[in-house]
């Protein structure tokens, strides 16, 4: 199946002397915009509203690493990852509430989340509220806009690459104001036979970039591609990534840096 993509920027002026310069594609969430963040605040609120449901608070020191531990242990167990339905999260955590551990909770979760001790209707109210949160706008993350416009100055063909929703990923592109900036953006799994197919893109003497946060999803499957990697570590590393080991091309702590990168290397290979 070909990945589905949209034109973004018609006729975006590169000014590098009418050079066309590297095609670089970049994910979207934790790379471009602070999902992370958004997902932190909706989990919180999640946590208190289970909590308010059952009248009682959680004994944890950090609530947010308390509220992931859950997450994660979920997606681990669902084929959709961390895109699993929020109502198997809401069960997991009134399951918690109850005093059964983590493990059980989410065992119970996932076999028959009606016994959680919430109504159907609570459960459904939470999940909404949960659904409304994450649909908000998140903040780009420092250094994005210089970067993007490094970008731009260089002729760079620049390419949204999600497995998420491409209309979401539009939407927060207007939001932001970046259509000057992204030629197009790709709806795809990243798998390495999808990077080795969109590398037709590219001219023959065209380097090719992926910049993303996963070394799972973006870099290792970029790499064994054939691609030139940068990898920009998110805010949340799941425990599956820490896991993962580095083989990107090159690491940076800001998008910005990033796209410095690909201008010294494509800066250098002139002058070769």
């Amino acid at each position: 199946m070909s990945p589905r993509q949209q034109m973004v920027s018609h006729a975006a002026q590169h000014i590098d002397g009418g050079l066309t310069g590297p095609l670089v594609f970049v994910d979207a969430d934790n790379t471009l915009w602070d999902t992370d963040g958004v997902f932190a605040r909706a989990q919180l609120t999640l946590l208190s509203l289970v909590e308010e449901a059952f009248e009682q608070r959680s004994r944890v020191e950090n609530r947010l690493e308390y509220i992931r531990a859950f997450d994660q242990a979920l997606a681990e167990q669902h084929h959709l990852g961390l895109r699993y339905p929020p109502r198997l999260l809401i069960q997991a955590l009134a399951f918690a509430q109850q005093g059964l551990s983590q493990h059980e909770a989410v065992r119970r979760a996932w076999s028959d989340g009606s016994h959680s001790g919430l109504a159907a209707g609570t459960v459904s109210d939470i999940e909404t509220a949960f659904i409304e949160l994450i649909s908000r706008p998140p903040d780009l993350l420092d250094g994005v806009l210089v970067g993007l416009r490094e970008l731009l100055r260089v002729g760079a063909t620049t390419v949204v690459l999600t497995e998420g929703s491409r209309k979401r990923v539009m939407g927060t592109i207007e939001h932001h104001g970046l259509f000057d900036y992204i030629d197009r953006v790709f709806e795809a799994p990243k798998t390495v036979r999808m990077f080795e197919r969109v590398r037709s893109l590219a001219r023959m003497d065209q380097t090719i970039y992926m910049i993303g946060d996963q070394l799972t999803r973006d870099i290792r499957p970029a790499s064994e591609a054939g691609l030139t990697t940068i990898y920009i570590p998110g805010a949340f590393q799941p425990k599956w990534e820490i896991q993962a080991g580095n083989v990107a091309t090159f690491q940076t702590s800001t998008f910005d840096a990033a796209a410095a990168l690909v201008v010294g290397v494509e800066k250098e290979a002139r002058t070769l």
